[in-house]
């Protein structure tokens, strides 16, 4: 989705940095790396890094996944003096946000060795997400898309974008 807004918009695209800082770190998957606290902190900062030297872009990822993610995985875990400033710095970062378009599980993850792919670990990120979205009311400046089909996901977010200028 991500790579076919982009020759529609013509803003630079941010990869999924927690795969790329993953790789760097020599793990092929998040699971693997023994801090985990470090691994997404480092997620938050290179997307915030990032998204705040681009200015206006189109990302795969951004610091309301990055918070998303912490909350996932963090889920039985008390929470810390590191996780507010996590949630402070995740929820400042998304009120600049613009634009956002959120792709609900519609299909079955692909396996691609690097992402969960379990229905039920889908169902529980969808469901923070839609409760981030709501608690950091970004609501109206958010696209759920309803379209299965890709091209008229397209469509979908096209004509959004256009109705928002």
């Amino acid at each position: 989705m991500v790579e076919a807004l982009t020759p529609l918009l013509a803003l630079p695209v941010i990869p999924e940095l927690g795969r790329k800082l993953c790789l760097e770190m020599g793990f092929q998957y998040p699971g693997e790396i023994p801090d985990q606290e470090l691994f997404k902190t480092k997620v938050l900062q290179a997307q915030i890094s990032e998204e705040n030297k681009l200015g206006s872009f189109i990302s795969d990822r951004s610091a309301i996944d990055a918070w998303v993610l912490w909350q996932r995985w963090n889920i039985c875990q008390a929470m810390t003096y590191d996780s507010e400033s996590y949630y402070q710095q995740a929820r400042q970062q998304s009120s600049l946000y613009t634009h956002i378009i959120y792709i609900p599980p519609m299909f079955p993850p692909t396996d691609d060795g690097f992402r969960w792919t379990d229905l039920d670990y889908q169902k529980q990120i969808d469901r923070l997400v839609r409760m981030t979205l709501f608690d950091w009311q970004l609501l109206d400046r958010t696209l759920t898309l309803q379209s299965l089909d890709h091209q008229e996901r397209l469509k979908e977010a096209h004509k959004w974008l256009e109705n928002r200028q």
